[in-house]
């Protein structure tokens, strides 16, 4: 069971390959300048496989980790760049130890200094790797409050102005999107493509102080409508009700016209994340999740990593070649309601 401090196994034993690793290659270096002490040839082995093992647990728990966590826009980068260095390492120190461990046993190379050197110059290089993923991950921790109780409590909504008609406020680092009047999302928006389907927009009262806005589908048919502002990478989030919907909503991004976009997309309790490309559709990820009435439907797309969160939990993370900067928005593949209370962008990296 874990202490109520540790929101999550990784933070428990993050700091197991370092202190392993960083003395292995202490011990293989000393072994390397004194002989006579035999014995710490095989210690410095012994550590390396520990140090391998750990670097495996510590990247899968890394990545368990990430799906229970809420992330703000500017921290994306940065836990991509975590992620993807912790890969590295867990690679490199997983197949350095068998390898340390398979020169040791095999006779011919054993005592073979050259060998001994070559190797212990190559760990290293391995250390440098650690070390860069350990500095993001503190950074992750220390700088932008990831995985802190106390500080995951807070939202990363931009500061907000009074709404203009269309309900829309612009900044520097995206837009955010509340209920205005009944018309102002399709005011703000741009149609593309061929629509199809009847929709109508009304005002509807979800508590007695917020209002969200009804986009009904008359009857089947596909909507896609997109903000015309052109971002890069982007965190696109949404609060919706999509539990009267029959069929899929999905959140829209990198849209370059109607025919090649990437979304995140739900449907019966199935999140996915995928492209459309010249008409044709590619999925990357899905994942199901358990939630019926208001969620908050969260689409990242930092570099080649796509990430799809409801409720702040990661539901499908999926790998693409990013496409070029393109517009945000909505699209309905269905018939019924769907319920918008916000929907923001904000920009990564920028």
């Amino acid at each position: 069971m874990l202490p109520e401090w540790a929101p999550n196994l990784h933070p428990l034993i993050v700091h197991f390959p370092l202190a392993l690793l960083f003395v292995a290659v202490g011990v293989d270096l000393l072994a390397f300048a004194v002989r006579r002490w035999t014995w710490l040839r095989p210690a410095s082995i012994g550590l390396y496989v520990l140090g391998g093992i750990s670097a495996v647990g510590t990247y899968f728990t890394g990545t368990w980790a990430a799906d229970g966590v809420r992330v703000p826009a500017e921290a994306e980068s940065l836990l991509t760049e975590h992620a993807d260095l912790g890969w590295w390492t867990m690679w490199f120190f997983g197949l350095y130890a068998l390898v340390r461990l398979g020169a040791h046993l095999y006779d011919a190379t054993r005592d073979h200094r050259a060998v001994q050197g070559v190797l212990s110059v190559v760990a290293l290089g391995g250390l440098l790797l650690l070390w860069e993923t350990g500095t993001h991950g503190g950074a992750l921790v220390y700088r932008h409050g990831i995985g802190v109780a106390a500080v995951e409590q807070a939202t990363d909504r931009p500061a907000m102005q009074p709404p203009q008609q269309t309900g829309f406020v612009t900044g520097a680092q995206g837009w955010t999107w509340t209920p205005a009047t009944p018309a102002a999302w399709t005011q703000r928006t741009q149609w593309m493509g061929n629509p199809s389907g009847e929709l109508r927009t009304q005002l509807v009262d979800v508590r007695p102080d917020q209002q969200a806005l009804s986009l009904r589908m008359e009857q089947a048919g596909q909507l896609m409508f997109v903000v015309p502002d052109t971002v890069g990478d982007v965190q696109v989030e949404a609060v919706l009700d999509p539990s009267e919907f029959q069929g899929a909503v999905l959140l829209v991004h990198h849209v370059q016209n109607a025919q090649t976009y990437d979304f995140l997309a739900l449907s019966g309790g199935v999140l996915r994340l995928g492209r459309v490309r010249q008409g044709e559709q590619t999925v990357l990820d899905e994942g199901s999740f358990e939630a019926d009435g208001w969620l908050t439907v969260r689409a990242t797309a930092d570099g080649n990593h796509v990430r799809g969160y409801v409720n702040s939990e990661m539901v499908a993370h999926g790998h693409a070649e990013p496409l070029p900067p393109g517009r945000v928005g909505l699209r309905l593949d269905g018939q019924g309601p769907v319920l918008l209370q916000r929907m923001q962008t904000r920009r990564i990296g920028e």
